[in-house]
């Protein structure tokens, strides 16, 4: 067996892996049932600690040579168009940056391939390969329908809430009261654009807005299960009505989507376990929220960071067993406690009127409160900088 890591999924999560682990000097593959460049449903949002990544691992540079459009906080507004704007500070290098997610998967997979990590494209995995209990490959068919087996030493999942090692052993589970749905499209010449990303309370949900540059946005619609469209309503219908309904209506008048909505759900789901059988789970495979507070691609980039450790120390010691790897369980649940926590409390402040109009109008008086509450959320500063009762205390104070 001459390859040390096969990773099922070249998006951000198993890119982010295979650079890492293919830096300390181990063999990596990585397979991918798509060709890149290709369209993919995300926010399209680096938030300030996904940035600061990227910088210490030297790809920043290239990020920037793609001239993605600097996002400095955050506008929220509840459901009467009632808003406040937090920033992630003064300093420049706390910044977020929106990017396309085709531009930007296709530079990882350029990036992966210099530094010595084999892509293949058009692989699908379909079957995990077992020897004496763990697993040790995985089978599948290329899109020209050619049968193929790959094995390694281990396994690393980083292909979405569908991976194929939380289906074979049965780790998922949704997470109830968090069935939402996502329509997302492109619009231009979005009047009002700047340098934020916004959030805007509608009934049942909220409508997200990423600038991709002084005119054109990525515009996500998240909805409850119980707000879903009929079968027979075109989802650019749905989009629409919904932003007509919002603080948005005056903004969009007039406007079209500019690409086909795309619908993705239900979102939100968790895993019983992310490491076990000689594997290891990243990104959203781990499990997902909510785009609400877009840490998608920063989730994938620190996640990689606590499986290489792990996957380091099983190499170096050549012990692979479940009490080995999963020490990688639980420092993911010590790293990402609290922002779970908190994405859970805001998505069900959002559903509540009254809730949303009291945190918003609060951070509204409050430029302090407002740009602590958006740096957290953007992990700018550390989560418990707010997650905390002295926090809350000023909140009520204010």
């Amino acid at each position: 067996m001459d390859l040390d890591v096969l990773v099922l999924g070249a998006g951000p999560a198993g890119f982010s892996i295979g650079h890492l682990m293919s830096g300390r000097g181990y063999s990596v593959e990585i397979i991918d049932p798509a060709f890149f460049p290709r369209p993919k449903i995300c926010g399209e949002f680096l938030n300030p600690q996904a940035v600061s990544w990227l910088e210490r691992e030297g790809l920043l540079s290239s990020v920037l040579s793609l001239n993605p459009f600097s996002v400095q906080g955050m506008k929220i507004s509840d459901l009467q168009g009632i808003s406040f704007v937090g920033r992630y500070g003064p300093d420049l290098r706390r910044t977020g940056y929106a990017i396309q997610r085709k531009d930007f998967d296709s530079l990882l997979v350029t990036q992966a391939r210099s530094s010595g990590v084999q892509i293949s494209e058009g692989y699908r995995a379909e079957k995990l390969l077992f020897e004496s209990g763990v697993v040790t490959g995985v089978t599948g068919e290329t899109t020209n329908g050619e049968r193929f087996e790959k094995r390694a030493r281990m396994i690393v999942g980083a292909d979405g809430r569908n991976n194929l090692i939380g289906r074979t052993f049965r780790w998922m589970r949704g997470i109830r009261n968090l069935r939402k749905y996502a329509f997302v499209a492109y619009f231009e010449n979005i009047p009002g654009l700047d340098h934020f990303g916004e959030i805007h309370a509608v009934s049942n949900g909220y409508i997200g807005i990423a600038p991709l540059n002084a005119s054109l946005g990525n515009v996500a619609l998240v909805v409850d299960e119980s707000a879903l469209p009929g079968q027979d309503t075109p989802l650019s219908s749905f989009l629409l009505s919904r932003i007509q309904q919002s603080s948005l209506r005056e903004r969009f008048e007039g406007l079209k989507p500019l690409t086909p909505v795309s619908a993705v759900g239900p979102l939100a789901f968790e895993m019983k376990r992310t490491s076990g059988f000689r594997t290891i789970l990243v990104g959203d495979s781990c499990g997902f929220i909510d785009p609400f507070t877009g840490e998608g691609i920063n989730y994938a980039f620190l996640g990689a960071d606590l499986a290489a450790d792990v996957m380091d120390e099983a190499f170096r010691t050549g012990h692979f067993e479940d009490s080995v790897l999963a020490r990688y369980d639980r420092e993911r649940d010590r790293l990402f406690r609290k922002k779970f926590q908190m994405a859970r409390l805001l998505q069900h402040a959002m559903k509540w009127p009254a809730a949303s109009r009291y945190l918003v109008g609060k951070f509204a008086r409050s430029l302090k409160l407002g740009d602590a509450m958006v740096s957290a959320v953007g992990s700018a500063i550390p989560i418990e900088q707010i997650w905390n009762f002295r926090f809350l205390l000023r909140i009520v104070l204010s």
